[in-house]
C-alpha cells in the first residue's frame, strides 16, 4: 500500500496511481475502477480528508469535518471519498477517451467531406452520360443496367446530400459517409449498402459507423451518431455535503454510469480509428478514379456530341457508326467507374 500512497501523492489521481503500481493488462475497466477505489479508500483519510493542522484554519476545518461526519453518520466522509473517485475516473478515463475519439471524429469528418466533394465531381461527370444513354431506347441489358446504376447513384447522392443525417453533419460530410460505406460497407443483414436508398441507406450507414448493428455486437445507429456528430461529453459532477448520507448512493450510481459510458467510448474509439484509416484509403482511391476516368469520359462526351445528328436523335433514327462507337464507349467507362465505386 505504501507504493500506492506514493504514486497517489505524486499524481493526485487514484486511477493513474493504481495503474502505476498494479499490472492492469488483464484487468477490465470495471476491475480497475473497483481496485482503485479500494486502494483510495485505505489512504483517503490520511492523504486527502483532513488538512494540515499547522494553522488555526486547518484545525477549524478538521473540527468541522469531524462534527459533519458525526451529524451525517459518516455520510460526509463517504461522500467526499466517492466525489474524489468520481473525479479521478472522469479525469483519467472518461475525458481522455472523449479527447481521443473527438480527434478521430474531426479527422474522419474532414476526410469524409473531401470524399463528398469528390463524389460531387463524379455526379457532374455521370449526369450527362446518364442523359445520353437514356435518350436512346436500347434493348441491350448492359445499357439499361448502366442507366439503372447511374440513377441509383444519383438517388443515393441526392438523399445523402439533402438528409445530412438529420442535420447531424454538413452535406458534404454526409455525402462522403454514404460514399465511403457504399464502397466497402454492408448492412447488418449482409445487403450491400449501395443497393439501399432513403432512410434505409441512412440508417445502415449510421450503423456501419457504429461498428455494426446492436444485434451483431456493434454500437448501432447511436454509435454512428456519436462518430459522425461528435461526442457530447458528460459534465463532471460534484455533490455538496448537504444531506450527504442520502447522496452517497446517488454518486455511486453516477460513478457506475460514468464507468459504463467510458467503456462504450473506448470500444467505439477502436472502431472509429478503423473508419478513419478506411476513409483515408478510399479518399485516395476516389482521387485516383477521378483522375483516370474524368478525362476519358469528358473526351468521349465531346466526340459523341461532335458526331451526333440533331435530326436523327430527334426522330429516333439509328446512330451513325462514329456516334454509336462513342455512345458505347461512354457506357463502358461509366460501367467501369460505377463498379469501382461499389454501385451494383
Amino acid at each position: 500500500m505504501s507504493s500506492f500512497i506514493e504514486a497517489y501523492k505524486r499524481t493526485g489521481n487514484s486511477i493513474i496511481a493504481y495503474k502505476q503500481v498494479v499490472n492492469c493488462d488483464d484487468k477490465s475497466l470495471q476491475d480497475i475502477v473497483k481496485g482503485s477505489f479500494s486502494s483510495l479508500e485505505q489512504v483517503f483519510e490520511e492523504v486527502d480528508f483532513y488538512v494540515s493542522t499547522e494553522t488555526k484554519r486547518g484545525i477549524l476545518k478538521n473540527t468541522s469535518k469531524i462534527l459533519g461526519g458525526i451529524v451525517s453518520l459518516g455520510g460526509s466522509y463517504m461522500l467526499e471519498l466517492h466525489n474524489k473517485h468520481y473525479s479521478d475516473i472522469y479525469e483519467a478515463i472518461y475525458k481522455p477517451a472523449c479527447n481521443i475519439i473527438e480527434s478521430i471524429e474531426r479527422e474522419t469528418n474532414e476526410c469524409l467531406s473531401l470524399i463528398g466533394e469528390q463524389l460531387t465531381e463524379v455526379n457532374k461527370i455521370l449526369k450527362p452520360v446518364g442523359s445520353i444513354l437514356d435518350s436512346r431506347i436500347s434493348s441491350e441489358p448492359a445499357i439499361r443496367h448502366s442507366v439503372t446504376r447511374i440513377n441509383k447513384f444519383k438517388t443515393g447522392f441526392n438523399t445523402s446530400l439533402n438528409a445530412g443525417f438529420g442535420g447531424l453533419v454538413g452535406g458534404s460530410t454526409a455525402l462522403g459517409a454514404w460514399g465511403l460505406v457504399s464502397l466497402i460497407g454492408s448492412a447488418s443483414t449482409g445487403t450491400a449498402i449501395s443497393s439501399l436508398s432513403g432512410v434505409a441507406a441512412t440508417n445502415a450507414t449510421l450503423a456501419w459507423f457504429g461498428g455494426g448493428s446492436l444485434a451483431t455486437g456493434g454500437a448501432g445507429m447511436v454509435g454512428g451518431f456519436w462518430v459522425l456528430g461528435g461526442i457530447v461529453a458528460a459534465p463532471i459532477v460534484f455533490f455538496s455535503t448537504k444531506s450527504a448520507y442520502k447522496k452517497v448512493d446517488t454518486i455511486k450510481e453516477k460513478k457506475n454510469k460514468l464507468t459504463e459510458e467510458s467503456g462504450k467510448l473506448i470500444k467505439l474509439t477502436q472502431q472509429a480509428l478503423i473508419h478513419l484509416i478506411e476513409a483515408r484509403v478510399q479518399q485516395t482511391k476516389i482521387t485516383t478514379l477521378i483522375a483516370e476516368y474524368a478525362p476519358k469520359i469528358q473526351d468521349e462526351l465531346k466526340l459523341y456530341k461532335f458526331h451526333r445528328s440533331f435530326w436523327k436523335d430527334l426522330l429516333g433514327y439509328k446512330m451513325n457508326a462514329e456516334q454509336e462507337e462513342h455512345y458505347n464507349n461512354l457506357n463502358k467507362l461509366a460501367s467501369e467507374l460505377l463498379d469501382k465505386l461499389g454501385i451494383k
